[in-house]
């Protein structure tokens, strides 16, 4: 089937400025062309705008990375790029986040992307010796956009910058009710883009193509680095925690990463990308970065106005579900996951309010905290901690009163015992920031004051 529609193209994008309006067009060699739409909700910078180089530059690998989505439907050996902007210096960039972005879609499709995949340039020529480094531009706004995704760390990242006095705004792609319900419940305003993925692409799933996770945290990068000159900000602040930079699963002495694109390492080339291609100006960094997840879900225990709003269960995000999901589906990962931290973190009687259950006290869920805590199976192909993160919360967890008689922690506790004086050295890791990150002095100060109030 592969064969059948030979290379991928990556062709170029062409932009309605008024309208606020930019499309991405992709094709196969022997058959099937898509087209995906932006909409960012106000004018995009003119052609006689300062900005509209630095915003062409990040529309040029946005075209890229967004690719990634109709290319994964074949996985063909080639990848062409077309695109002026995207010259053969520039590659290297792109083929990591596909190779490694695509790692747990290569291992579970049993597809070796990193052992074949070629992306090339058909830049013209021309366009090589006028496409390299940054061109100056006014300032930018001083103004943060936290990229908000409904769940626990970005409403973090929101009350660490509101304590510092940080201007912000609130920004989203495709946003779902839990997004715009914690855009309400935080006062501050949600900057809004429309992405609409081909419908072809759905119709070839349906068809039988490869599907599968994509460095999705990219692509929203992107595009909300493509924002800043149109809406007006001068940092892009994510919310991913240092715990993304574990694995999920080996191959080969190789691992393989479902948070590839929430990593330090993928933080680190974006930055850098950003710096050298798009704009010195624009800093683009997650704040959260020195933190564990256990840290966060302390720190998020401090203020209750999101209680009842957030969810960080995925399956409340599905992009094709016909009916709203529920808040929390209490039966996947992230949940179990999510309650776990919480639990170490705030009152019992409060967290069973915001889930409705209590899952550490649900037997059925037994075999999902092994897999959580390193004692059945591997890491889940999901957004959750580290393994050893797990198991030193349910050791605290057995300390205490109010969750020693968990089913959940009755059971698991006694089995992780004899790591015990290793787990309460990892609790206390968990609890130290990391020096090993990518903020400014102006965003680190504001993470520290914030941590210490």
């Amino acid at each position: 089937m592969r064969a059948s529609f030979g290379d991928f193209n990556i062709l170029g994008f062409d932009t309605d400025n008024s309208a606020g309006v930019v499309r991405l067009r992709y094709a196969y060699e022997k058959g099937g062309s898509f087209c995906e739409t932006l909409s960012f909700g106000a004018p995009l910078p003119g052609d006689d705008s300062p900005f509209r180089p630095a915003f062409e530059e990040a529309l040029a690998a946005l075209l890229v990375l967004s690719g990634v989505s109709y290319y994964k439907a074949f996985a063909p050996d080639n990848v062409v790029v077309h695109h002026a902007r995207t010259t053969p210096d520039r590659l290297p960039f792109f083929k990591k986040l596909y190779v490694e972005g695509l790692g747990e879609f290569a291992y579970r499709n049993n597809i070796d992307v990193a052992g074949r995949l070629n992306i090339f340039s058909r830049a013209p020529l021309a366009a090589a010796a006028t496409s390299t480094g940054v061109r100056p531009h006014p300032a930018l706004p001083r103004r943060s956009a936290v990229l908000i995704g409904g769940g626990k760390d970005s409403l973090v990242s929101v009350e660490a910058l509101r304590a510092a006095s940080e201007p912000m705004t609130l920004f989203a792609v495709n946003p779902k009710r839990p997004m715009t319900e914690c855009a309400e419940a935080s006062g501050l305003p949600l900057i809004a883009v429309s992405r609409q993925l081909d419908a072809g692409l759905f119709e070839l799933n349906k068809a039988g193509a490869l599907n599968g996770h994509v460095p999705i945290t990219a692509i929203v990068s992107f595009i909300a680095i493509a924002a800043s000159f149109v809406h007006g900000f001068d940092a892009v602040v994510l919310s991913n925690e240092r715990s993304a930079d574990e694995g999920t699963v080996e191959r080969d002495g190789v691992s393989i990463n479902h948070q590839f694109s929430k990593s330090s390492g993928a933080e680190a080339d974006i930055t850098d990308y950003v710096k050298t291609r798009i704009s010195a100006d624009l800093v683009y960094f997650s704040l959260l970065r020195p933190l564990s997840e256990a840290h966060i879900a302390r720190l998020f225990a401090r203020v209750d106005r999101y209680d009842h709003v957030f969810t960080s269960c995925n399956r409340a995000f599905q992009i094709l579900a016909k009916t709203e999901p529920a808040r929390w589906c209490l039966d996947c990962p992230k949940c179990r996951f999510t309650f776990l931290m919480l639990a170490t973190a705030m009152p019992a009687a409060r967290l069973r309010s915001i889930f409705g259950a209590d899952l550490l006290d649900d037997a059925r869920q037994l075999r999902g905290y092994e897999e959580l805590s390193g004692l059945a199976g591997h890491k889940p192909w999901e957004c959750v901690g580290e393994i050893a993160e797990s198991s030193a919360a349910l050791l605290m967890l057995a300390r205490d009163p109010a969750w020693a008689d968990s089913a959940v922690v009755k059971s698991l506790a006694p089995r992780l015992a004899p790591h015990a004086a290793e787990l309460d050295r990892v609790w206390t890791r968990l609890m130290t920031p990391s020096a090993d990150h990518f903020l400014s002095p102006r965003f680190e100060s504001a993470l520290h004051d914030y941590i210490g109030r």
